[in-house]
């Protein structure tokens, strides 16, 4: 399951894998999506639920890796997720 969340024209494409299943995955990626939509980033989503699979605990679940790295574990606060997103903001 994959699907780009639409941005800005232009904007960077960030390529997320989301593990993990059941609601609080569902609310992690609709705080994702809500944040960089805030930002105005394309997110393009991958969700795996086979957490075991991934080599993710699934008590470390639902999680957010980026470059085979877990990069947010879970349901972080959007502010908080927001916060770590600006890294992909381009500064003009």
């Amino acid at each position: 399951m994959s699907g780009l969340r639409a941005g800005t024209p232009g904007a960077p494409v960030i390529h997320l894998i989301l593990v993990g299943s059941g609601e609080p995955l569902l609310r992690l990626e609709k705080r994702l999506s809500c944040a960089a939509a805030g930002l105005g980033l394309v997110l393009d989503l991958e969700i795996r639920k086979d957490a075991e699979a991934a080599g993710i605990p699934f008590e470390q679940t639902p999680a957010v890796l980026l470059n085979g790295m877990i990069a947010l574990r879970g349901p972080p606060r959007t502010e908080e997720i927001e916060d770590w997103l600006r890294q992909f903001v381009r500064v003009d």
